[in-house]
């Protein structure tokens, strides 16, 4: 059985290889790290356009018809739209499989590992994808189907990421050198296959998508209030119309482990802790993002307003109220508040001239209106709300080559992304957070992780940023940065309980007073400094390098009183594609 098995895999490699070309057609879709993505958002902004369709991944049709919304007025932007158009290469067969292998070697070097992790920095290099190794393998039918899987040998991240020491705070490094290399590192191997497959099916302005993919809405350098690209991955549902320049839409389920499967025997489950106690129970429970984006376009494509609402939806007998699926039902009138967090945005974008493009996002998280309690009251929670700024220049030079440049605002409130915890002060319980909660296999054990879907430094916190490059379309890419975050005492794992009598205690971002606790030491705001540059070159049409240098200085890290401790951080890649 086993035999058969292994050469009808080998024959469907066979097959593959004899149909050698890599292309995008039809329903096939754009991985969020493929230049295609920047390099649409600089056409756009050349021509004086808002941002391109705002969900994310694009497909090849996507890809066609915004590129078909744009004229090119100019030499430069006509060359830039011919090479973005030259990733979309037809077939003229019914079915056309095809493979694709990639080679990924990455080393990193931190020059203060003992006190620094991957949740230090946003731009920390090992947050980004090191697979090693990866296999293709993909089919298309006509316009209507698309498939693809993908096998990956790597060590998407450090140790340091998936657990807790003794006192509570994040380890650091393992070592000061890590490498994605097998038997140089200590980083566990991840064996988390397929890491990105899907299935897509449409017709006409509509289609569906079941997959493993990174996902993101919107627009920002950051992040995005509601759904941004932090998670390695999503296991989602889509549902997307696309049949109109100035309207689209989309409905996202992203699907999760309800927490009651993540208890620990011995007690409360402990995030990143080791799964060998409890991964071999049965599974229960239902727990899913379900979002909502409307997208709408006006003026000739110069503004851009976009009404994204989604709930996380919760039930540990496996319960879904269908009332959920109603996209116009705002916030979902909060008649499940018990079991499910509602969080709403609004962007708007505005490109006054060609070159600059302004935006603005606005969140809320739960809203208590007339008639509820309100916050500070009894039985009452706290609203939670958010908002994003920002500019984005591009100055096209010729050959399709052009400057860039984006400056970004961020101010979370202290309790968005959070909502209450329940009566039990000793229950952890983050279902009704917009924290996911996504298992890696590999090493000696696997690991649940939990990361926000959002902003990636969730909520009390201001953050500002600063990029600014150079892109060469047909070799090159270098830009620098600029970093500053002050950080309040509510992160991840804050417990918010409802108010009690006294109403409890509303803090000011970033929070200079422990809310949970007023007594606790742990009361001081956490600044952040990072500057950087990032460089990549492409050495051929399948051979390319990246690297990056960053310093990040970090005061009052952790939150308690102390000194500035600084980190040098290098990483340099290679990559091998064909």
């Amino acid at each position: 059985m086993f035999g058969k098995g292994l050469k009808a895999v080998a024959l469907c490699a066979v097959l593959m290889l004899l149909s050698m070309g890599v292309f995008s057609s039809g329903l096939d879709m754009f991985p969020l790290s493929h230049p295609v993505y920047s390099e649409m958002e600089a056409l756009y902004i050349i021509e004086g356009k808002a941002s391109p369709l705002g969900f994310k991944p694009w497909t090849a049709v996507d890809v066609a018809h915004m590129l078909d919304s744009v004229e090119a007025g100019d030499s430069s932007a006509k060359a830039l739209k011919d090479r973005i158009s030259g990733y979309i290469y037809g077939n003229d067969k019914d079915f056309a499989p095809y493979f694709g292998i990639a080679f990924n070697p990455v080393l990193n070097i931190h020059s203060n590992s003992s006190e620094f992790n991957t949740s230090s920095y946003y731009y920390d290099k090992d947050l980004l994808n090191t697979h090693i190794l990866d296999l293709e393998l993909g089919m298309t039918y006509k316009d209507n189907i698309a498939g693809y899987m993908d096998f990956s040998l790597g060590f998407i991240y450090s140790d340091a990421e998936f657990y807790m020491n003794e006192s509570g705070s994040e380890a650091g490094y393992s070592s000061t050198f890590s490498t994605n290399i097998p038997f140089l590192t200590k980083r566990s191997i991840s064996m988390n296959f397929p890491d990105r497959a899907y299935v897509a099916l449409g017709w006409d302005a509509f289609r569906a998508v079941v997959a493993r993919d990174r996902v993101s809405w919107g627009n920002g350098m950051m992040g995005n209030m509601l759904l941004g690209d932090t998670l390695p991955y999503h296991d989602y549902l889509s549902l997307t119309f696309t049949g109109s320049r100035n309207f689209s839409y989309q409905m996202l389920m992203s699907f999760f482990t309800h927490p009651v499967n993540l208890l620990d025997v011995n007690g409360p489950f402990t995030p990143g802790a080791p799964e060998t106690d409890y991964d071999r129970l049965p599974l229960s429970g239902v727990r899913f993002l379900l979002g909502h984006r409307f997208e709408m376009r006006f003026f000739s494509g110069k503004v851009m307003l976009a009404l994204n609402e989604a709930v996380m939806y919760q039930s540990e007998e496996g319960y879904v109220d269908p009332r959920v699926f109603n996209p116009l039902m705002f916030l979902h009138d909060l008649y499940i508040g018990g079991n499910a967090n509602s969080l709403a945005t609004l962007e708007l974008e505005y490109s006054p001239v060609k070159n600059l493009l302004l935006y603005f996002q606005f969140g809320v998280d739960d809203l208590a209106i007339p008639g509820e309690n309100s916050p500070g009251s009894k039985g009452a929670s706290s609203d939670g709300w958010g908002l994003q700024a920002g500019l984005k220049l591009t100055m096209p030079r010729n050959g399709g080559n052009y400057y860039y440049g984006t400056a970004e605002f961020i101010y979370t409130s202290p309790f968005m992304y959070h909502r209450a915890q329940g009566s039990d002060p000793d229950q952890n319980d983050l279902s009704l957070s917009y924290i996911s909660t996504t298992r890696v296999v590999g090493g000696s054990r696997p690991y649940t992780i939990a990361r926000y879907l959002s902003f990636p430094f969730g909520s009390d916190a201001i953050a500002a940023a600063l990029r600014f490059g150079y892109r060469d379309i047909d070799s090159f890419d270098v830009n620098a940065n600029l970093f500053f975050m002050a950080h309040g005492v509510i992160r991840k794992y804050s417990k918010i309980d409802y108010y009690r009598e006294d109403g409890g205690l509303v803090t000011n971002t970033p929070s200079t007073q422990n809310p949970f606790d007023p007594n606790a030491e742990e009361n001081m705001v956490e600044y952040t400094f990072g500057v950087g540059v990032d460089a990549s070159i492409d050495l051929t049409s399948y051979l390319s390098v990246e690297s990056g240098l960053y310093l990040i200085t970090v005061w009052n890290k952790g939150n308690v009183a102390r000194s500035a401790v600084c980190d040098m951080q290098f990483s340099i890649g290679l990559t091998l594609k064909y």
